[in-house]
C-alpha cells in the first residue's frame, strides 16, 4: 500500500473517531443530530478498519415466537411488506426498497437499514405495522423480538409504470438481481472464507447497509454494505443499474482479521441437478434441471474455456490457475422453454452472472466446488477467484469488478463456442460423447470443411475421434468414445483446431464414476 492510501486512512479515521458510524447493535449519532449522522465512504472505511482491529462479537438473534419455526419457503411467502408503505413510493424516484423481515433459523439477524441522503445517514425504523403476516406467520407478540433481516429493490424494469424485484440482498452476505425479463436464480455473495475445506466454512453476516437515496434523473442505486465475521470486516459499495443486463459495478475493500489461507473473491453460487451431461438421479418429466449450466472463463492469455457443471456423487473441487483473469462465471446458455419444459421454474429465463475484474487481480486461480445434491432445491455449485497468497492481515485488500447479471456474457467470442454437451454409454461399456460447437461461421479462420480437433484426458484413454459438420443443426459435431482408468477421475478436454490453430473454446470436462 502507497503512502498516499495510508494517509488517506489515517485521515479517515481519524474523522471516524470525531464523528463515529453506528456500531452492528447500537447508534451512536454525531452531537450535532438527534435523527442523523454523517456518512461517507471514507468514515465507512475507517470504521470498518478500526472493527477488525477489536475481536469478533458474535451477533444475536432476533426471531419473536411466533415466527421462530418458519421454513425458508415459508418465510417468502407467509410475511410480506405492504407495497403502500414501500420507502421512496411517493417520491417520484426510480427505485423503491421493502426490507425482509426477521423470522426462523436462516434468516434470524438483525440487519440495520440506512437511508443516505445529502452526505447523512437515518435509520430506517422497524414497524411490525408495515408488514403482512400469512398463515402459517403470525404478527410478532412482542414487536421488540423482531426487525429486518435484510432488503430487496424494485424498479420499473420490465415496463414503464410496474415496479418489481430486480435486486434482493437476504442471508448471510448472499445477493441476487436479475435482467430485464427474468426469474431469479443464481446468487452472489461478497466472500467466500474457507469454503468446502477443513475447519469448516466462515460465513460473514452483512451487518449493516446504507442505500442512498436516489434523485428522478438517476439510473442506478448505490448500497454500501458492512459484513462482519470471524475473520475479516469488510466494506462494499455496490452501484447497480437494472436493465436488459443489470450491471453492479463492484467496490470490495476486506479487512482480516487472521490470515485467510483460502479466500474467494466474488462468489458465485448455483443449482445443477441434472442435464444432458449429466443423468438424472431419478425419473423426470424434464430434460434439465439447473440454474446454471456452465462454469465459463476468459483467462489472462485470452483463452476461453467452457466447462460443463456436474451433480457430483461426492465433492469435488476443479482449479483453474490464471494470472490476471479477464473474466468468469456461471452461465445459463439454452434459452428455450422446450429445453426445460417446466412452466413453474422457468429456468430458461435464469440469469447468467459474468465477472469483470477491474485492475490485475495478480496470481491466483478460478475454483469451481461442486456438491452431491440429492434434490434440485439444494444450492450445490459454487465458483469463485482464490488469491494466490490468500488474504493477511493488518492491511485493506481491495478489489473492484464488474458483475453482469445477463442473458448472454459480454465476451467478444470470435471462436465457435459449445452449444451442448451429451453423453452416452457404448456397447463395449465405453463413454460416449458428442460436443456440439456453434457459430464456426464466425471464427477466426475457420473453415468448416477443414476442421480437424484435439481431445486429451489425463487419465484413461480417448478414441475414435471424429469431427463433421452437422446439417441439421449448422454446428460442428464433436464425437468421441472414452475408457476410464478404473474409478479414477479425469479431465479431459477438447478444441476445435484448422492448420494446428484453435478456433474454438476450450472444452473441459470432469468425468468421475
Amino acid at each position: 500500500m502507497d503512502r498516499r492510501t495510508w494517509l488517506k486512512l489515517a485521515a479517515s479515521t481519524a474523522a471516524a473517531a470525531a464523528f463515529p458510524l453506528p456500531s452492528f447493535a447500537q447508534i451512536n449519532l454525531s452531537p450535532d443530530s438527534p435523527d442523523s449522522y454523517p456518512f461517507s465512504e471514507e468514515l465507512l472505511d475507517a470504521f470498518a478498519r478500526r472493527r477488525a482491529d477489536e475481536p469478533f462479537k458474535a451477533p444475536e438473534k432476533k426471531v419473536d415466537e411466533a415466527l421462530a419455526n418458519l421454513t425458508y419457503e415459508q418465510h417468502n411467502r407467509a410475511i410480506v411488506y405492504k407495497d403502500d408503505q414501500a420507502i421512496w413510493r411517493n417520491d417520484n424516484v426510480p427505485f423503491r426498497l421493502e426490507p425482509y423481515h426477521t423470522a426462523g433459523a436462516i434468516f434470524a439477524f438483525p440487519v440495520e437499514l440506512f437511508q443516505v441522503d445529502a452526505g447523512r445517514a437515518t435509520k430506517i425504523q422497524y414497524a411490525a405495522d408495515a408488514f403482512e403476516f400469512n398463515a402459517p406467520a403470525k404478527a410478532p407478540a412482542t414487536p421488540a423480538q423482531s426487525d429486518f433481516a435484510g432488503f430487496h429493490a424494485q424498479a420499473q424494469i420490465d415496463r414503464l409504470g410496474v415496479f418489481r424485484d430486480f435486486l434482493r440482498f437476504l442471508g448471510a452476505t448472499n445477493f441476487r438481481a436479475i435482467a430485464s425479463g427474468q426469474v431469479f436464480g443464481v446468487s452472489a455473495r461478497a466472500l467466500a472464507i474457507n469454503t468446502g475445506q477443513t475447519g469448516g466454512e466462515d460465513f460473514p453476516l452483512f451487518r449493516s447497509f446504507w442505500i442512498e437515496r436516489p434523485r428522478p434523473v438517476d439510473q442506478s442505486l448505490v448500497v454500501h454494505g458492512l459484513f462482519d465475521s470471524v475473520s475479516a470486516v469488510g466494506r462494499y459499495k455496490f452501484t447497480v443499474t437494472p436493465g436488459f443486463d443489470t450491471i453492479i459495478d463492484t467496490e470490495a475493500t476486506i479487512y482480516p482479521r487472521r490470515r485467510i489461507a483460502y479466500a474467494g473473491i466474488a462468489p458465485i453460487a448455483s443449482r445443477f441437478f441434472f442435464g444432458p451431461s449429466a443423468a438424472p438421479k431419478r425419473r423426470d418429466f424434464r430434460p434439465r434441471v439447473h440454474d446454471s449450466e456452465a462454469l465459463a472463463i476468459l483467462n489472462g492469455q485470452g483463452e476461453q474455456i467452457w466447462r460443463p457443471l456436474l451433480n457430483p456423487e461426492r465433492l469435488q473441487f476443479s482449479v483453474f490457475v490464471d494470472k490476471g483473469p479477464r473474466g468468469f462465471g456461471l452461465i445459463q446458455k439454452e434459452r428455450s422453454f422446450a429445453a426445460y419444459q417446466d412452466t413453474d421454474a422457468q429456468f430458461e429465463k435464469r440469469p447468467s452472472l459474468w465477472i469483470e475484474p477491474v485492475g490485475d487481480w495478480g496470481e491466483g486461480s478460478i475454483d469451481l466446488i461442486e456438491l452431491p445434491a440429492p434434490e434440485e432445491v439444494n444450492e450445490n455449485i459454487v465458483c469463485f477467484w482464490r488469491p494466490k497468497d490468500g488474504l493477511g492481515p493488518g492491511i485493506g485488500h481491495r478489489y473492484r469488478y464488474r458483475m453482469h447479471w445477463c442473458w448472454t456474457p459480454p465476451i467478444e467470442n470470435r471462436r465457435a463456442s459449445v452449444a451442448q454437451t451429451r453423453i452416452g454409454e457404448t456397447k463395449s461399456g465405453d463413454i460416449a460423447f458428442i460436443v456440439d460447437f456453434a457459430n464456426t461461421e464466425r471464427c477466426d479462420g475457420c473453415n468448416p470443411s477443414a476442421v480437424a480437433t484435439q481431445v486429451t484426458a489425463s487419465a484413461g484413454e480417448v478414441r475414435n475421434v471424429r469431427v463433421a459438420a452437422g446439417p441439421e443443426t449448422g454446428m460442428q459435431r464433436l464425437r468421441f468414445e472414452y475408457a476410464p482408468s478404473g474409478s479414477d477421475p479425469a479431465d479431459l478436454r477438447a478444441q476445435l483446431l484448422v492448420d494446428g490453430k484453435a478456433v474454438s473454446e476450450t472444452w473441459i470436462f470432469r468425468w468421475a464414476r
